[in-house]
This record gives structure tokens, C-alpha cells and sequence, in this order.
């Protein structure tokens, strides 16, 4: 009787531990030179030097379902490529903040030294240009895995 109790247990157990194994998990992964990792987070930032105004822009971006949405923009400088239309939220200590909303599938971004791509998660950098060459390109896309196939995918920062 004590047997079929623990049995029954370990059964029980192993089932609940598969359900947990095969869930399906959403990240944010970035491809780039036939190497990838993963951004757990579902906010990311993208910052680059703009080619024409030499001044820092940073893009917000939140994983969603099926797709991104770059939420805002904040630049220092209106220049070109600058959007005219687009709402300001906030300017403090000369950054303006722009509302962009605008749903996005994949993130295509080409990285040099010039621009000086960097990619932000919550306090960390990674200063992706330092790392590859000039005009390597970078995919970010959103995947779904099972949960222990995501294991064996580092973190990118």
C-alpha cells in the first residue's frame, strides 16, 4: 500500500514536472553573425549616435505577444529623420521625449563604430558595436520555446 502511495506520488510529480518542462516561454532573442542570445526582459533599449546630428538617441521597445512596440524615442536634437508629428511626453535636461506606439515585428539594425549601437537592459550595456565589425547586422526578434530549451541560450547582457 505505502508502495502505490509513493508511486502514485512519483507519478504525479514527473507529470507536473513535464507540464512545467514544456510550457512555452517568449523572449527576445538577438542574431547576430550566426551567433544568438536571449533578452529575458520584455523592455530593451536601443541607443545609437545620430549620423548627421552626432547626438545620442535611445529607442524603447516592449516585447508584446506577436510583435514590439517602440514606444518612445528620446533625443536631443531635432535633425534628420527627426518625426515632426509625433507627441512630445517630456523634456528634462535637454532630452526630449517623443511617444511613438508603433508596432514593429522584427528589429533590423546594422552596427559600426560610427553609431555606436548599444543595447540596454534595466542598468546593463552592451556596447554591441565594440564587438563586431562595421556594418554587421543585428536581428532581434521575439521567439517561443519550451522552457528547458531556453536554458541553453545565454542571456546577452
Amino acid at each position: 500500500m505505502l508502495w502505490k502511495k509513493i508511486a502514485a506520488s512519483a507519478a504525479f510529480f514527473i507529470f507536473i514536472l513535464g507540464l512545467f518542462m514544456s510550457s512555452l516561454v517568449k523572449y527576445t532573442q538577438v542574431n547576430i553573425a550566426g551567433e544568438h542570445c536571449k533578452i529575458s526582459s520584455a523592455d530593451f533599449n536601443l541607443q545609437w549616435k545620430h549620423s548627421v546630428e552626432k547626438t545620442i538617441w535611445i529607442e524603447n521597445y516592449q516585447r508584446q505577444q506577436q510583435h514590439f512596440v517602440l514606444r518612445y524615442t528620446d533625443l536631443i536634437s531635432f535633425g534628420a529623420g527627426t518625426p515632426a508629428n509625433l507627441p512630445i511626453i517630456s523634456q528634462k535636461n535637454g532630452v526630449i521625449r517623443m511617444s511613438v506606439n508603433q508596432k514593429i515585428e522584427d528589429i533590423h539594425w546594422i552596427v559600426s563604430r560610427n553609431m555606436q549601437g548599444t543595447i540596454k537592459v534595466n542598468k546593463n550595456e552592451w556596447s554591441i558595436y565594440k564587438d563586431y565589425p562595421d556594418y554587421t547586422l543585428v536581428n532581434i526578434s521575439i521567439q517561443q520555446q519550451p522552457l528547458w530549451k531556453t536554458w541553453t541560450i545565454g542571456e546577452c547582457l
